[in-house]
């Protein structure tokens, strides 16, 4: 683990190299409504990215819990720090810097859009994977954080898209009810109009929050699990190695 600043680190999972080949390497962006980042969101995808022999680099970025009064702004330069940081280890970590992907879940697919708007040549491409571009905000919790929500994700990154953007893979569950469809519908539909290259799923089943959506990141009686949306760690992986 890194420390990116005092309240951001970032954690490498490496997939063990016998030889000097250079790999592909994954930013990966947890989600968690700002307010914090998801566990089940960052190591267990990193594994499975690692199984597709991409190095992987959970970011854990500064979130309401740390820092009340952190922006959206200010989470978008840790990024960048992090991206800076796989590209100062890529010799040690043999890492080859014109493969390098970000995957961002939920709230962490809403900072990744913001990301690639801002530093679309830093990715070679990148995941969405049910990001939260339209969110129904919930009511148990305090004023401050609802109010903390509502600003962080004021901007829709949808809206700043431009043709610069990399290619983009995103993934989402008619069933979501915290993060509407909607909003990746309308996201590929721009990136259609702007003729970027994307690929969608759009499965069925699933509540937010899949992850890998198998046994190992389900919940209590294999809520968030769904065996038939846990394809698209296969399709992401094929779909970020194709053609490299």
């Amino acid at each position: 683990m890194h420390n990116i600043n005092k309240t951001a680190t970032i954690t490498p999972y490496l997939v063990e190299n016998t030889t000097n080949k250079l790999r592909p390497a994954i930013l990966i962006l947890p989600g968690g409504s700002y307010l914090y980042t998801s566990k089940r969101e960052g190591r267990p995808v990193a594994t499975a990215f690692n199984n597709a022999g991409i190095h992987s680099f959970v970011l854990d970025y500064t979130t309401f819990t740390k820092n009340e009064d952190i922006t959206v702004e200010e989470m978008i330069q840790e990024v960048n720090k992090a991206y800076n940081y796989i590209i100062g280890k890529s010799k040690e970590f043999q890492v080859d810097v014109n493969k390098i992907y970000i995957i961002g879940f939920s709230a962490g697919g809403h900072l990744a859009a913001e990301v690639i708007n801002r530093y679309p040549n830093h990715y070679k491409k990148a995941i969405l994977s049910y990001p939260a571009l339209k969110i129904n905000i919930k009511t148990d919790r305090t004023d401050k954080e609802v109010d903390f929500v509502r600003k962080a994700f004021k901007n829709n990154p949808t809206n700043q898209l431009t043709n610069k953007v990399p290619p983009v893979f995103i993934w989402h569950t008619y069933e979501d009810e915290t993060v509407p469809i909607e909003g990746s519908i309308e996201y590929v539909l721009k990136l259609n109009e702007l003729k970027v290259p994307f690929e969608a799923h759009f499965f069925e089943k699933g509540a937010h929050g899949l992850s890998v959506a198998t046994e190992v990141t389900a919940t209590e009686e294999n809520e968030r699990m769904d065996l038939h949306a846990a394809n698209w760690v296969t399709l992401a992986s094929n779909w970020l190695l194709r053609n490299d």
